[in-house]
């Protein structure tokens, strides 16, 4: 995977996960010290504030990326095993095998699995926000006519979004396995007529 793909893809998990725990601030302390922000003076301290940010926001994307894989890591190995059941290597051993001397194959497999990954974090983290959303607005806006209509909203655009990464993502899975199966199994193929052709032109020994 290129360094400006894997860069960008950890910016866009941390960036989600940042909106869930801005939220969740929010939750606990409220928003009226916001305001208070607007006294600082924080325009003379852009540039310092956007990579201190950048920094914090890629760290924070590595930290949930591995946490969305281990909390998926069970559905994948049950997708896994039914497109490829009992294989006779890793699936990464397969995969490295058909991507070493294919170099637009292998691109195709790093751009398959960074949309999982992204799909798979960005179901957690829409998730996340849609709990904290609804904690916003039961607690924040009590008394406010529009609190269940607001509350509607987020819980409905809160079950598509989730839902609409969670199809995306086993769709995702099932065709970066397909892939790396329908290859192997051609690749596999390939080498046993290799083989073959080359036991029949073997000199044979004369008596």
């Amino acid at each position: 995977m290129s360094t400006t793909l894997l860069f960008a893809e950890l910016l866009i998990i941390g960036l989600q996960a940042t909106i869930w725990l801005f939220l969740l601030v929010v939750d606990i302390w409220g928003y009226r010290w916001l305001s208070n922000l607007q006294t600082i003076g924080l325009s003379d301290w852009q540039t310092v504030i956007v990579v201190l940010a950048l920094s914090f926001v890629y760290v924070l994307g590595i930290v949930f990326d591995r946490i969305a894989d281990l909390v998926f890591s069970s559905w994948d190995k049950r997708i896994r095993n039914q497109i490829i059941p009992n294989p006779h290597l890793p699936v990464a051993v397969m995969r490295f095998e058909l991507g070493k001397d294919n170099e637009y194959l292998n691109r195709q497999f790093e751009y398959t699995r960074s949309r999982m990954r992204i799909a798979r974090a960005s179901s957690i983290n829409f998730g996340l926000t849609t709990l904290l959303a609804i904690v916003f607005v039961l607690v924040h806006l009590q008394g406010n006519p529009a609190q269940v209509g607001y509350l509607l909203f987020a819980v409905l655009v809160g079950i598509a979004l989730v839902s609409a990464t969670l199809y995306t993502w086993r769709k995702l899975e099932h065709t970066y396995f397909g892939l790396v199966k329908a290859n192997y199994d051609l690749y596999a193929s390939r080498q046993k007529d290799v083989s073959k052709k080359s036991k029949v032109n073997e000199p044979t020994d004369e008596k």
